[in-house]
């Protein structure tokens, strides 16, 4: 029998090899096992495979007794925010792989309320596609939505969007947005304008999603701030849930600072909850001290924005942030939005009257680095618990612990790899405390 597993967001893999129209079809079954008869709104980014798993989806769940709207491309927290918005709405699903290249795909589940669905009813919906993949499920013909009916959907979110960006006075900034040819191709640059910034675009939608472009490859940006001479750049992902910013000399701001940035300007602007930031145990120890010297106290989870979403519900909102440019506000937002990020970060620097790599020179950071090793599919539990790794990671943790460094190995929860992050004020300590863990973990992938 298939084994199905979510990760830290959603269930992803290689479009018909490890993520099918089966195992799309699988989850339609196993959403109405636990909505029965229920609404599911569907949305999707560009890539080439996302129409036959959406349809699988869609299929599966009116031939087992639910209804769908699709919405087409939209930014999954386009979708989260109509979810959140449509009474009538039991769930929704992104068929999305977020950041990942073009030949990956997945699906995001949403919950009634827009956030991520949590580990329990993960683990129910595992075993229902489990249960489902045993025997051919049963796919209708998908009912079709009128393209007017989806084009309001998105019109709701575009609107939510130009609310917010016409409270920012942004106005003789100049500001590049790359769109990394995704999801928010069709919504970015009406909603960065309507800041009053002068918005130029880069990478909406002509080409490959994420291939060379977007938020985990801002350099294509970089050149084309310098290029024309823009304040500022903002890179989204494929699904438009990340935001990184590159200064007006192309240079990508660390995402740890920008969290900084904008949880200094939270405070100073006396937003609820602004004495506290939720961050994860990637964030830059540099980024907690100075929080901390400014009255700010940052709390950290595991990884993941489903973790940072859970504690900031838990400690009744506030803001949260991942170093990947996941920027989560519980006032604008059930999740991370990369627009809505985008249109905060306009008007931070507006306000600021400062470019925005002269405020990100003033965030003090610990010398940080970050390797990964690729893992057999489904074999990077088994790595980990390697007596030889295990050794070398005490090692590391103390060699790093008597400068006052610290040391993380954990497995990617949307990619067969091991990650390796190293932090200290020593820098070869670091350097070498990561490189050693990283040749020990290479070594023993090789041996097998």
């Amino acid at each position: 029998m298939t084994t199905v597993r979510f990760g830290t967001d959603g269930i992803r893999g290689i479009a018909g090899e490890t993520l099918t129209v089966e195992l799309a079809a699988a989850l339609g079954f196993a959403l109405m096992q636990q909505h029965p008869a229920g609404l599911v709104l569907i949305g999707r980014d560009t890539r080439p495979s996302g129409p036959a798993l959406a349809s699988a989806l869609a299929g599966a769940i009116e031939a087992h007794g639910g209804t769908v709207i699709d919405v087409g491309i939209i930014p999954t927290p386009g979708l989260a925010s109509l979810v959140a918005g449509e009474p009538r709405a039991a769930c929704g699903v992104v068929v999305t792989a977020s950041h990942n290249p073009v030949e990956y795909n997945g699906l995001k589940v949403l919950a009634r309320d827009g956030r991520k669905i949590p580990d329990a009813e993960e683990r129910a919906l595992e075993a229902a596609m489990e249960i489902a993949l045993a025997e051919p499920v049963q796919v209708a013909a998908p009912s079709v939505v009128h393209a007017a009916e989806a084009e309001e959907y998105r019109g709701r979110y575009a609107r939510a969007l130009a609310a917010l960006a016409q409270t920012v006075s942004a106005a003789g900034l100049r500001v590049v947005v790359d769109a990394a040819h995704g999801a928010a191709s069709p919504f970015a640059v009406a909603a960065l304008a309507a800041t009053g910034a002068t918005v130029l675009p880069f990478a909406m939608g002509d080409g490959v999603i994420n291939d060379g472009v977007g938020a985990t490859d801002p350099a294509a940006l970089g050149e084309q701030v310098r290029a024309h001479g823009a304040d500022l750049g903002i890179a989204l992902d494929g699904d438009a849930d990340r935001c990184v910013v590159v200064d007006a000399a192309g240079r990508a701001i660390d995402g740890d600072v920008l969290i900084a940035l904008i949880a200094l300007d939270r405070k100073r602007r006396g937003v609820a909850g602004s004495e506290r930031a939720v961050a994860t145990v990637l964030t830059n120890s540099g980024v907690e001290r100075h929080l901390a010297a400014h009255g700010i106290t940052l709390e950290r989870t595991p990884v993941g924005d489903r973790h940072i979403a859970e504690r900031l519900a838990a400690g009744q909102g506030g803001f949260g942030g991942e170093k990947s440019g996941h920027l989560l506000f519980t006032e604008l937002s059930p999740t991370g939005d990369g627009l809505l990020s985008a249109i905060t970060v306009l008007g931070l620097v507006a306000r600021a009257g400062t470019p925005v790599g002269a405020m990100a020179d003033a965030v003090p950071l610990d010398p940080q680095l970050q390797r990964a090793v690729q893992v057999p599919p489904g074999g990077g539990e088994r790595l980990l618990m390697e007596p030889d790794l295990q050794s070398a990671i005490r090692e590391a943790e103390v060699a790093l612990a008597q400068t006052g460094g610290r040391v993380l190995v954990r497995l990617s929860g949307t990619e067969p790899l091991l990650r390796v992050m190293g932090e200290g004020p020593d820098r070869a300590a670091v350097t070498a405390a990561v490189e050693r863990l990283i040749e020990v973990a290479a070594s023993l992938v090789r041996g097998r």
